[in-house]
């Protein structure tokens, strides 16, 4: 029997009515609760993980870093060298220095990064990613910094304000110097805000060079290019892919973790969808005993209900998906229509009862850092979400087709 054939009697089986078409409503509904649940869940994680990501890369560690020995610096033409390779959108010399912030407040650590002035010119990423919340990125001035919104915040300086910055100099002796705040920044990473500084790029101080490529993921061929730029050397050459490892290893675990424990729902929508077609086996017993006795192969049988399972699969997978890419698009307004509902009950239930105390929230920029959900779908994911909502479907219903073997034409034309 042609494959034709079997979607056709699948297709019959499953609008036949009854106590068929509601276990096989039951498993759409299933999968669609899966596949919608978890493309919603990993869209909001990237949202989060890729926003992350994009602020340690253009404003921390770059996606190469090169460092010349001693600290040195490239020679111009080098660096010309470097700016036109056809993968490279800036090359930014920098240099860092773990050091003390004294405000009006408490002291605390910082790391202070010394850019070129004209910074924002040199590096578009940077600035875009850099938004000021008061004042101006201005390092023109060898006394200026501009501070993260939250370390100023804990000195208690602001745009205008002179803040100590001190560092061990010769001798392990301490050496003090005043700086004039002109900016404050948010990068949307709490950690930058709070513990990351910018002032000039001194002339005299050792460089190491941050090198930003136009596809983050095309770093080994940039690296090369690099090197070929250069020519020989003692230079050192790092990836991103190297300095943030453990980071960015931590970020795919918790995605893995998540579609792993989430997409246990597949497993219990297999054994629903398994349990449901080895019911359909025996209340079709006689249908299959006569299909077989026409000359209906066991493999012919089993592909009607392999049919069923896919079709449950498909249909379930296309509106989880729908359902899914609706609310990642829509999250922060799901957000609020829930916030809503529940401080409509919690403002009813104040008026019978007592009150329930502050203003429920789902999401609070005050815990997250953000103004709203960040949420993005990557493609790739959705696929291998469809995919295996449609793999467990099949390998359900390939299981329960297996008892089709057992069923015996004579016996059925005899006895039934």
């Amino acid at each position: 029997m042609s494959l034709r054939f079997a979607a056709f009697a699948a297709s019959r089986h499953l609008r036949a009515g009854g106590r068929r078409i509601s276990a096989a409503l039951f498993s759409v509904v299933g999968v669609t609760v899966g596949v919608a649940t978890l493309t919603a869940v990993l869209g909001v994680m990237n949202g989060f993980q890729l926003g992350f990501i994009e602020s340690i890369l253009e404003i921390s560690s770059y996606h190469l870093q090169l460092e010349m020995p001693g600290g040195g610096r490239l020679d111009q033409q080098a660096l010309d060298r470097l700016r036109r390779l056809p993968g490279v959108r800036a090359v930014v010399p920098f240099s860092e220095y773990q050091l003390l912030a004294e405000g009006r407040l408490d002291p605390r650590g910082c790391l202070l990064r010394g850019l070129p002035a004209g910074v924002a010119s040199l590096d578009a990423g940077f600035a875009a990613r850099l938004a000021l919340a008061d004042g101006t990125l201005d390092l023109d001035g060898p006394a200026q910094v501009v501070l993260g919104a939250e370390l100023a915040r804990y000195l208690g300086v602001g745009v205008g304000d002179a803040v100590g910055l001190l560092a061990l100099g010769d001798g392990l002796s301490p050496e003090r110097r005043t700086y004039l705040v002109t900016g404050l920044f948010r990068s949307g990473y709490y950690e930058f805000d709070l513990g990351w500084a910018f002032a000039r790029l001194g002339s005299e101080d050792p460089v190491r060079y941050g090198i930003k490529i136009r596809n983050r993921f095309r770093d080994r061929e940039a690296a090369q290019e690099v090197r070929q730029a250069l020519g020989a050397g003692g230079y050192r050459l790092e990836s991103w892919r190297e300095f943030n490892r453990a980071f960015f290893g931590a970020l795919r675990m918790e995605k893995l973790t998540m579609m792993v424990l989430i997409g246990l729902i597949f497993v219990v929508v297999g054994f629903n969808i398994y349990h449901g077609l080895r019911r359909a086996v025996r209340e079709r017993f006689e249908e299959i005993g006569v299909l077989k006795a026409l000359g209906a192969t066991d493999g012919a049988v089993g592909r009607i209900f392999l049919a069923e399972g896919l079709a449950i699969g498909l249909a379930g997978s296309a509106l989880g998906l729908a359902l899914g890419l609706l609310a990642s698009a829509n999250v922060n307004g799901l957000f609020r229509a829930v916030e809503w509902l529940v401080n409509a009950a919690g403002a009813l239930i104040a008026r019978l009862a007592a009150p329930i105390g502050e203003r429920f929230s789902l999401f609070s920029p005050a815990y997250f850092y953000l103004s709203e959900v960040p949420s993005r779908v990557l493609f790739p994911e959705a696929f291998l979400v469809v995919l295996f909502a449609l793999g467990s479907c099949a390998a359900a219903a390939g299981f329960a087709a297996r008892a089709t073997r057992n069923v015996r034409p004579m016996e059925v034309l005899r006895f039934e």
